[in-house]
């Protein structure tokens, strides 16, 4: 049957499609696969509640598992702990969104009837979301109702599924319409916002400007501050000086990493592929077979692949097998299927840096290098004189390795004299910006290969995951006997410290993790934490430090205050001064007049600009601009504080509001502005509910990293 082969062929993208509900304009991505669930911790049912009404595992981890067939479909890949943790809190807020909307729409009265969803697919399927309307379309990518009544006449249990997927799909869509209409109700976008949003960004400044810098016309040793007046200022500005609470931790860190047993199995596995493909078995079947990566038919030039599978392919001749060998990404296995002379020339050097001193110094730079080179060309080890004298450290300690690298690759000096060289040969000094360099040329290739790889990383197995997992709850059992130090001692681990940090998901030096931040601040000084899963490992934490919340003393901000009351009492100054100089100036001069008056003064023009720009000169200063916005064109301001300096502006001309141009773009400004308004509205109203709303989170007892 045709639909049914159709359907069959496009259901993974039918159930990914329909996985995604919009809840309020917000596209809600289900989540991940279940990690790290604390068996024996937490033995409820309830992930948690929204105003009373439950959210059970079982719903929770079928949308996860539905996204974690989505993500392996888009990214070829496995989440990581990071990423499970990430799409987690995606989950929730979908699911937190998608009942209090629900519960929302029940209050208003609002809902949709099956009969509602039945008409509009019969009746309307033009209309229908596209994840449903393109598993009906025919071979021209038009809808065909015959496709589509086939559809809703079949039996097939898989089908029935699919439109049961596809009623709840419609009803969620069609209530956010139902609901978003009736916000959007509340929309009004007067004439006057969008006249005033073309002109911000289409109306054109350029204004002449006399700056008056306050450190500059009243220094600092000009300014008398009383301590009578930092009292006063502390007292009324007591919230400035409120510090809020914060904690430290101490934590150990347990990093998952493969173990020599992880390594061996994947050694194992890769020299069984090996067995077959000297065997005779077609190399390119056991590529697709068991490599992470695919196939790449294209030919490719040094520098273009992992330096490991490169020196090997290299090295090899075609049809040669080369491997297995360990490189940084895991195991390989490589095939040399073709190989070409290619347009372009590739060269191996090593080099050893010497950085130049600027002034006297510099000279003993250069005696430096000469000495090495001469040791270099004597005879002397090159790679052993690099570890020993070269400055830099991203190859010194691979002697001066720089690996492969074609033209447009390296500073031209460089360059330039490491291709005019012949292998073998060594140069330099050669100067450059990052000093001086003596290179060695390696090798010299223009040739191209076309290689198959397999490739197997080595990753963390479950069992190797679970002995780290054991050892840091080993290290729990002997810090809570024997203390947080004594524990780390014992077995070897550094015991780092976090910073202080403030209420809120983020952890100096760990990362965000809410649950861990909302756990230093509801324990007390000592407590230690369970396992914790972080991106790079397992940690455990112990509460070393807390802070409540307190007004620092006096005498401790007692500079910051007198900083502040001098920058103050400058700009005061300097807007007197100003003034006093602003009506010194004859009526009709032109502004520049005005410098001449205070030779520490200088006029400027600012060139064009608008009121969403930054002002050439100035940067973005507010009150500039709406001091700019105000005047006519010829006419001069009073001195205004703006965020740098004390200024008297000019505005030397502004392009006149082009009703042609307005009429053009009004509706498009129109469309945008009710957009932003829109999305502000239905973002406003779901915040507010979720603010009202009694919402248990269970989600820490279940996952170890949440």
């Amino acid at each position: 049957m045709p639909v049914m082969s159709k359907m069959r062929d496009n259901m993974p993208a039918i159930l990914v499609g329909l996985a995604i509900l919009f809840i309020a304009m917000i596209v809600f991505e289900w989540g991940m696969d279940i990690t790290g669930r604390q068996g024996m911790q937490y033995t409820g049912n309830i992930v948690g509640k929204v105003n009373g009404q439950e959210i059970t595992y079982q719903e929770f981890e079928k949308d996860l598992q539905s996204s974690v067939d989505q993500y392996k479909t888009e990214t070829k890949t496995d989440p990581d702990a990071t990423v499970m943790k990430q799409i987690r809190d995606q989950v929730w807020q979908g699911l937190v969104n998608q009942i209090l909307v629900d519960q929302a729409a029940k209050k208003l009265g609002i809902f949709v009837t099956d009969q509602e969803i039945v008409n509009w697919v019969t009746q309307n399927p033009e209309s229908l979301p596209e994840p449903i309307k393109r598993n009906f379309e025919d071979s021209t990518g038009h809808l065909n109702r015959q496709i589509l009544q086939e559809a809703l006449a079949s039996n097939s249990p898989q089908i029935q599924q699919f439109w049961s997927n596809v009623q709840t799909y419609l009803k969620e869509q069609r209530l956010q319409e139902k609901l978003t209409g009736r916000l959007y109700a509340a929309v009004r976008l007067p004439e006057g916002e969008i006249v005033s949003n073309y002109r911000q960004s289409s109306e054109k400044f350029n204004a002449g400007y006399v700056s008056f810098p306050p450190p500059i016309l009243f220094p600092d040793s000009s300014i008398h501050i009383s301590e009578s007046q930092m009292r006063d200022y502390y007292s009324s500005h007591e919230d400035e000086f409120r510090t809020q609470a914060t904690r430290q931790l101490k934590y150990v860190l347990f990093p998952i990493k493969p173990s020599r047993e992880d390594s061996s199995e994947v050694k194992t596995e890769m020299d069984q592929v090996n067995v077959q493909a000297q065997g005779g078995t077609n190399f390119l079947d056991l590529v697709k077979e068991y490599s992470e990566t695919p196939y790449n038919d294209n030919f490719v030039g040094h520098g273009q692949m992992n330096p490991a599978v490169e020196n090997a392919a290299f090295s090899a001749k075609v049809g040669q097998i080369v491997g297995p060998f360990l490189a940084s990404d895991g195991y390989h296995l490589v095939k040399v299927i073709a190989e070409r002379n290619g347009k372009n020339v590739f060269v191996h050097a090593a080099h050893i840096l010497i950085p130049v001193n600027p002034g006297p110094d510099s000279v003993q730079s250069y005696k430096l290098a000469d000495k090495i080179l001469r040791e270099a060309r004597s005879g002397a080890n090159f790679a052993e004189l690099a570890r020993e004298y070269s400055q830099d450290p991203g190859s010194a300690q691979n002697g001066g390795d720089l690996g492969w690298f074609g033209k447009g690759m390296m500073v031209k000096p460089f360059e330039d004299a490491a291709f005019a060289a012949k292998v073998g040969q060594i140069v330099g000094p050669v100067r450059t910006q990052f000093g001086l360099h003596i290179i060695k040329v390696l090798g010299k290739d223009s040739r191209e290969l076309k290689i198959a790889d397999i490739k197997m990383s080595i990753t963390p197995s479950q069992q190797t995951k679970d002995d780290i997992k054991q050892r840091a709850e080993d290290f729990i059992y002997i810090a809570k006997k024997d203390g947080f130090q004594t524990a780390a001692n014992t077995i070897g681990k550094q015991a780092s410290q976090t910073p202080p940090f403030q209420k809120g998901g983020y952890v100096p030096t760990v990362g965000s993790n809410k649950t861990l931040a909302d756990w230093a601040f509801d324990g007390s000084l000592g407590d230690i934490s369970q396992i914790t899963s972080l991106p790079q490992g397992y940690g455990v934490f112990m509460i070393s430090e807390i802070k409540d919340a307190s007004v620092m003393p006096f005498k401790e901000v007692a500079t910051q205050i007198k900083a502040t009351l001098t920058r103050d009492k400058q700009y005061d100054e300097a807007v007197s001064y100003a003034s006093q100089l602003r009506k010194k100036l004859p009526a009709g001069d032109s502004l520049s007049a005005l410098a001449k008056l205070d030779p520490r003064l200088q006029y400027n023009v600012t060139g064009q600009f608008t009121m969403t720009s930054y002002i050439p000169g100035i940067g973005r200063d507010y009150s500039f601009l709406a001091e700019a916005s105000m005047l006519k064109a010829g006419q001069i301001s009073p001195a205004f504080k703006g965020s740098a300096s004390v200024y008297v502006m000019q505005l030397l001309s502004k392009t006149p509001f082009d009703s042609t141009a307005f009429k053009i773009q009004r509706l498009t400004i129109m469309q945008q502005l009710m957009q932003q308004q829109k999305s502000q509205i239905v973002n406003d109203w779901l915040l507010d509910l979720k603010n009202k709303a009694k919402i248990v989170d269970n989600r820490s007892k279940i996952f170890t990293d949440d």
